[in-house]
């Protein structure tokens, strides 16, 4: 509400105070003046999809504009540019810091994922080891209100511009960055299930992880497993990675768990990683630059004796940005067969966009990202999909038990 009767007062001549008199003229706020108008013109030129919002693009500055021209009635600094970013409707763009009032980002800071079937917003993942786990939360719930909202006041509240057409994809992405919430406040959400009608206070989202940057274990009929505890932006991951593969170089098959990698990473961690499952130099992913011909990226081999047993890759909604990368890396490169649900969609490889007026840094996607085949990244999704068993929450692992069913198969049938 505040922030509304704000841009109201933006757009007539006076706003009376308390005592009826027009208010004091401020002074600008000249450094997020300049914040805004430096973010605005990097979007313009560097945003890899800048055509999806070419058509209000212009609208979302003139309004930070204001209100960074409104000196000290202006909301504060970082609110400003937190709405401007939120107007890509891109999980893949934010900034380096934020604050109690600030939105939580998803995949990374989000326990539940939303889609709309048939008509209605239903849960499709439950992250595990998280305060949606452990509630009464279903695969197939149907989303009633959050924080007493429901979803068309949700998705109208949080698209601030191009609301004349909003697509079935930013209709999602609202769902999802509301309902992840803010650092400050409850989380109340209502869901129906049939006829039952339940309620939920959820938890701060982030799961209770293991320290460790990834764990591995044997399995049954002599299989190997490695799960990534979203660790794929640390650099140690790869040593870690490789007494894994060490210790299980006698398995006749592996599953290889991306599901935990919601925070992405580099790829100085992943390329290594997948070298291993190479014995030459192997293309992997297009990229394809805003400004010059995309090109392939190949991985180089890691080790004398690459793992050459069959391999599952496991990947759910929280697989995101270089987790989405291994996967289609070794589903092109033909080095692993690929289960799970559609992945967490982050669009594009980000690079930072700084704000030095405010001592801030913007990340945005400025290259797209590709399958070998040319389809995007984020359009990708696995050929083997399960869209009821890669993210259950703290239930039977369903998903896990599919890849060891067919790593099992005595001719290991599909599987690479």
């Amino acid at each position: 509400m505040k922030r509304l009767l704000f841009t109201l007062c933006l757009f007539v001549s006076a706003c009376a105070t308390e005592d009826g008199h027009p208010p004091i003229a401020s002074e600008p706020n000249n450094k997020l003046v300049d914040a805004v108008a430096d973010l605005c013109a990097a979007v313009e030129k560097r945003y890899a999809y800048f055509d999806k919002v070419a058509n209000y693009w212009s609208q979302s500055c003139e309004r930070a504009d204001l209100e960074a021209r409104a000196g000290g009635s202006s909301p504060p600094t970082l609110d400003v540019l937190e709405r401007l970013l939120d107007d890509l409707h891109d999980p893949h763009a934010n900034l380096n810091t934020n604050d109690e009032t600030s939105p939580r980002l998803v995949p990374s800071g989000s326990d539940l994922a939303f889609s709309k079937i048939d008509g209605a917003f239903r849960v499709v993942g439950i992250r595990p080891l998280t305060s949606a786990a452990a509630a009464d939360i279903e695969i197939g719930d149907e989303l009633v209100s959050f924080n007493q909202l429901q979803a068309e006041q949700m998705i109208f509240d949080r698209v601030h511009s191009g609301r004349e057409e909003i697509s079935k994809e930013r209709q999602t992405w609202a769902i999802n960055a509301v309902i992840a919430g803010r650092y400050n406040e409850p989380r109340r959400l209502v869901l129906r299930r049939g006829s039952t009608v339940i309620e939920h206070m959820l938890g701060d989202p982030i799961p209770t992880s293991p320290e460790s940057l990834l764990t591995y274990r044997k399995l049954i009929n002599n299989l190997g497993y490695i799960r990534f505890n979203n660790s794929l932006g640390e650099v140690r991951a790869v040593q870690a990675f490789e007494r894994a593969i060490a210790d299980l170089s006698e398995a006749d098959g592996l599953v290889l768990d991306l599901r935990d990698t919601p925070g992405g990473g580099n790829t100085s961690v992943a390329e290594p990683i997948l070298g291993h499952f190479v014995d030459a130099d192997t293309p992997y992913q297009i990229t394809a630059p805003n400004d010059a011909p995309a090109f392939t990226r190949f991985v180089a081999p890691s080790s004398q004796h690459p793992y050459d047993q069959p391999v599952i890759a496991l990947v759910g909604r929280w697989t995101g940005s270089m987790g989405e990368g291994m996967a289609i890396g070794l589903d092109g490169m033909g080095r692993a067969t690929v289960l799970g649900t559609q992945m967490a969609r982050l669009a594009g490889g980000t690079e930072a966009i700084d704000l030095p007026s405010v001592g801030m840094t913007a990340f945005i996607p400025t290259y797209d990202l590709r399958h070998l085949d040319g389809t995007p990244r984020h359009q990708w999704a696995p050929a083997f999909e399960n869209t009821q068993s890669a993210d259950l929450g703290h239930r039977e692992d369903l998903l896990l038990n599919t890849a060891i069913q067919r790593l099992s198969a005595s001719e290991n049938e599909g599987v690479r």
